[in-house]
């Protein structure tokens, strides 16, 4: 297993060890998927072999951006259970 040492500032470093705290994990493990979930933004091989199959104006970008912001609002709802 590769160990990652990384620098952030003291701000970013507040932030995370509350979002840590919130969802109950390690700060590793919580690192870990972070990187997880922003890898599986790349697009998958053929996805844009798609584009024109669905009556739709939105482009990529923006469907990557609801695609986001509908798993940080389910985020945001699992830990407030």
């Amino acid at each position: 297993m590769t160990q990652l040492a990384i620098y952030i500032d003291d701000n970013l470093a507040k932030k995370l060890d509350k979002v840590v705290k919130a969802s109950g994990k390690s700060k590793s493990k919580w690192v870990v998927g972070a990187i997880e979930r922003s890898l599986k933004d790349q697009w998958p091989d053929g996805f844009f072999d798609l584009a024109g199959s669905w009556e739709d104006d939105l482009g990529p970008d923006e469907i990557m951006s609801r695609i986001r912001t509908g798993m940080e609002k389910a985020d945001r709802r699992e830990r407030l259970r």
